[in-house]
């Protein structure tokens, strides 16, 4: 017979938490504060919108008066239901035993995916098609003239690249260009490699290095006018086969987002044997407001 000595290990005891902890993720809508919010009562709300005009010089007295006419255009916006739902079965609490049934963590994280849903809407906004026209069947995308070379730089021969100061200022330059007003707050959206690639481009001077470590050390969030939102890479298109991430630049003016709010819905479902259902739902959408006021910036991640 064995001696108790050795027989005790056999006897140890395994010990679980009796709460939960939320996997690394992006928990917060980084974007949301950052464009035009607004509501839409009904399925589909439509923007009108006015071009300029230019003014006429008067070259002789009581002449015929200049008519001159005005564009006009439409920019429609259109939210879509979304939603998540988890089910608890009826005796999941009773086999727990002292671990406890993660309610209001589920509430929590469902939170947590209504926020990065947000952020995805308004990143799919700025980058794909917007709805035009007088009954917003007309697509638009978003031109050539709107889109910074993957490899873009100010002299010498082009080369595929990460996010450098050239693009940034070609960037600034297209959104001034466009008569953007200077009250508009630009913005920078990007991933974490992004901002990597400024604390490495030979570009930055030995100021801006400082700045830029700022901004990754997220002390500040302003650099070359720009205010940078970081966002999880996967928000953000990326090509597997060019290992290019599309980034973009904007002014908050420049994206509309219907919001109508998240809902918590909390039920025991009788026809699933009385389980526990807690079910999200949120209406979103977004629509790109004017292409002059979106740039693209695609940046190579493979270099």
């Amino acid at each position: 017979m064995a001696s108790a000595v050795n027989q005790i290990p056999q006897y140890f005891t395994t010990e679980f938490s009796s709460n939960w902890e939320h996997l690394l993720q992006q928990k917060i809508s980084k974007l949301r504060e950052f464009v035009s919010v607004d509501t839409v009562r009904g399925k589909e709300k439509s923007f009108n919108q006015m071009g300029a005009v230019e003014m006429t010089k008067i070259t002789s007295r009581a002449a015929d008066t200049n008519i001159s006419d005005v564009s006009l255009a439409k920019r429609w916006l259109r939210p879509y239901p979304y939603e998540h739902a988890t089910l608890f079965d009826e005796w999941d609490s009773e086999y727990l035993g002292e671990v406890s049934l993660p309610q209001s963590e589920t509430v929590a994280n469902h939170a947590n995916a209504y926020a990065r849903t947000a952020d995805k809407v308004i990143i799919d906004a700025a980058l794909g098609t917007a709805y035009t026209g007088e009954t917003g069947v007309t697509p638009t995308a978003l031109p050539a003239g709107q889109k910074i070379a993957v490899d873009y730089v100010e002299t010498g021969s082009a080369a595929n690249s990460g996010l450098t100061i050239a693009k940034l200022r070609q960037a600034a330059f297209l959104l001034t260009n466009a008569e953007v007003d200077d009250s508009d707050p630009r913005i920078m959206v990007v991933s974490a490699k992004q901002i990597q690639d400024l604390l490495r481009t030979t570009e930055v001077t030995s100021g801006d290095f400082n700045t830029v470590r700022a901004l990754v050390n997220g002390e500040i969030d302003t650099f070359m006018g720009f205010r940078f939102r970081r966002v999880a890479s996967n928000l953000l298109p990326y090509n597997a086969g060019t290992g290019v991430r599309t980034c973009f630049a904007y002014v908050k003016s420049g994206l509309k987002l219907a919001d109508a709010g998240r809902k918590v819905h909390v039920d025991i479902r009788a026809d699933k044997s009385h389980a526990l259902q807690i079910r999200t739902v949120a209406s979103l959408g977004a629509t790109r407001m004017q292409e002059a006021k979106v740039v693209e910036v695609p940046c190579d991640e493979v270099l």
